[in-house]
């Protein structure tokens, strides 16, 4: 079906009435082709001669009087597109022999001629490579001495040298800061012709200088702080307050943009572990503090979506494991936030239950107190502490199950004895099963007196 309507849109081409409307054909044209690859619809050597049709549409229109430049510069693509490089080279050549000063023709020359670069370069040909790169240069340098007030031919030059120096091994500072010069310049002359998102790719945490320039000039745009923000935070923890700043922006410009939370609480997380190294005790805790929180407010929308990135490194268990970690540098509501994902990605964890249930416990939700530790004691059935803190629920909260509560007070005591008067424990760190033996005695002399008095 594609391929017939581009036919029928060339053959509307040639009878056209205006320039204008040849070229509204012949850009549809190429728009339906595009498509039709994309969609499947057409391929292998049909998309070859697809895009021949186009580049033969473009063709007839370049002889006609009043001609504009831009069809060389479709013209091109489409023999491009059509895998015949050097024909589009030619094509763009010719063009500038009539448009001796149009800056997209020459940016689109530049394009061609780094394409055959790299062609020739994968076949070994260094010397050549570095000679069609040269010229590609040349032609960027008079696309913007044609339109210095674009920023696209600079971001091409800037392309050039930042490539030149990731293959030089990406040492020389020198070449660097010329690189990424390129891309500031374009930056000043035209913010709104720079594509932050792109400028993020390609320079990643150098990127910067450069958003920095776009953030001035155009101080309400959300992804500039998205991206400068990604960027702060590959640099590392000790650049966490601009992580903080820039991703706080994110969120003031556009709440829905809760995506921003992760950043801000993996962030706040590494610096915990920075200040921790430094033996910064209380930096540490504060910045577990708010990772904590930011964790909570980023797995409220994106729980589902962490759990399977963690889970493709086999992580799903460590990460559960520092939510628990970070749910007591935080407040309880959103501790138990933190707390519920990691027990519903590691149901098996005794030590989130535990926690989740004294939480749920102190914030008076005692049903939910009872559940998390049923699960606990179903984990560690044979555990006196947590059989003593679920008696503890019947017992001091819920005010029911007496006989229950009774019966767990004493095989918490049993156990203990137990555990204490074993051989082999001698030696071991026996604290929490003494604290369990001595307030399952306290606790069941008090219910078998009728005393519900918790404290």
């Amino acid at each position: 079906m594609i391929i017939c309507t581009t036919l029928l849109l060339f053959s509307q081409s040639e009878s056209a009435q205006s320039i204008e409307e040849q070229i509204a054909a012949a850009v549809t044209l190429g728009q339906q082709i595009e498509a039709g690859i994309t969609a499947g619809e057409i391929t292998g050597l049909n998309a070859v001669d697809a895009w021949s049709d186009v580049a033969y549409a473009w063709e007839d229109i370049s002889i006609l009087d009043d001609a504009p430049a831009t069809v060389w510069v479709n013209w091109s693509e489409a023999l491009l597109n059509s895998g015949d490089t050097d024909k589009a080279i030619r094509t763009a050549e010719n063009g500038l022999e009539t448009f001796t000063t149009d800056a997209p023709l020459f940016e689109q020359f530049g394009r061609l001629l780094l394409v055959e670069s790299r062609s020739v370069a994968s076949m070994g040909n260094k010397e050549k490579a570095a000679e069609l790169t040269l010229a590609a240069v040349a032609a960027f340098t008079a696309a913007n001495e044609n339109a210095p007030e674009t920023a696209s031919p600079l971001l091409r030059l800037g392309e050039v040298a930042w490539t030149a120096f990731v293959n030089g091994g990406g040492a020389d500072a020198e070449e660097k800061t010329a690189a990424i010069a390129w891309w500031i310049k374009a930056a000043e002359v035209d913010a709104a012709g720079v594509d932050s998102g792109a400028v993020y790719a390609w320079l990643q945490a150098d990127s910067i200088a450069i958003l920095d320039v776009l953030v001035d000039a155009q101080p309400e745009d959300v992804l500039l702080y998205w991206y400068r923000g990604m960027a702060y935070y590959y640099k590392g923890a000790e650049f966490w307050s601009n992580v903080h700043s820039d991703f706080n922006k994110v969120i003031e410009l556009n709440p829905a943009f809760t995506n921003a939370f992760f950043f801000l609480a993996d962030g706040a997380f590494q610096r915990g572990v920075m200040q921790s190294t430094a033996k910064d005790d209380d930096k540490a805790k504060k910045a577990y503090n708010f990772s904590g929180k930011y964790y909570a407010l980023y797995l409220k929308d994106f729980g589902a979506n962490h759990a399977q990135s963690v889970s493709q490194n086999d992580g799903l268990l460590a990460e559960c494991q520092r939510m628990n970690f970070l749910a007591s540098f935080t407040d309880y509501d959103h501790a138990i936030l933190i707390l519920e994902w990691a027990t519903s990605n590691a149901p098996n964890y005794l030590d989130v239950w535990n926690n989740l249930a004294f939480l749920y416990r102190e914030t008076g939700e005692s049903e939910k107190s009872l559940a998390a530790y049923q699960q606990a004691l179903s984990i560690q059935p044979d555990d006196p502490q947590i059989m003593n803190d679920l008696a503890v629920i019947y017992h001091y909260y819920l005010k029911t199950e007496d006989e229950i509560a009774l019966e767990l007070y004493r095989n918490a005591i049993v156990r203990a004895e137990e555990i204490l008067s074993a051989e082999n424990s001698a030696g071991d760190d026996l604290s929490l099963v003494k604290v369990a033996l001595r307030d399952a005695r306290n606790n069941l002399s008090k219910l078998s007196r009728g005393n519900r008095r918790n404290g």
